[in-house]
């Protein structure tokens, strides 16, 4: 019997990646995505949709979790890679500087990397990145480790806020530490391209 995309979710893909390292805390489901353009000299929403699951690192206790991956569910039915142009859209319109958007039927998924440009052919879920692995990658492209004293935000850029009875210290919101952390290019290569 074919499974619903939610059923897919629920029965398929949760246990799987559960089974890899992901724990609730990492996972953030039906993120509503989508720019605010200037139309007529008045804001719009750009309709970005809702993405199935966002994938994140804790990187410490103080700081907000880092987004790293992005994946699209579809039913059983349908081919794996049958949500990755969804979610490629979820990440052009997205605030997230994600590096990687999974698509998944939850039998298989197929992995697009947003530095390479380069989509995977399928594979079994059971195959499917442990945190530790994701981690090691984005760390990889990005050139420094999540745990360096340069890759935290609130050591740089702080500000001291005066109040009337102390003074305190603003960090910045996860959606700088995002933008913070956009994969650097080197010089003379252009943005990749999001279809």
């Amino acid at each position: 019997m074919a499974l619903s995309e939610a059923d897919t979710r629920a029965k398929l893909i949760d246990p799987a990646i559960y089974a890899h390292g992901w724990s609730e805390d990492m996972i953030c489901r039906g993120t509503t995505l989508g720019a605010v353009e200037i139309v007529a000299g008045k804001p719009r929403r750009r309709a970005g949709g809702r993405t199935d699951y966002t994938l994140r690192l804790r990187v410490s206790q103080e700081s907000q979790p880092v987004a790293v991956a992005l994946i699209e569910a579809k039913k059983d039915t349908l081919p794996p890679g049958h949500g990755l142009d969804q979610g490629k859209g979820y990440l052009a319109a997205s605030r997230h500087n994600v590096l990687f958007v999974f698509s998944s039927n939850g039998y298989q998924f197929v992995e697009f990397d947003r530095t390479s440009g380069m989509t995977t052919m399928p594979r079994p879920m059971s195959e499917f990145p442990s945190p530790a692995d994701l981690r090691a990658r984005y760390e990889r492209i990005m050139g420094f480790s999540l745990d360096a004293q340069a890759a935290n935000p609130s050591s740089r850029g702080t500000r001291e806020v005066k109040g009337s009875a102390a003074t305190s210290r603003m960090r910045p919101s996860a959606r700088c530490w995002n933008a913070w952390l956009k994969p650097r290019r080197p010089a003379g290569q252009p943005e990749p391209c999001f279809h």
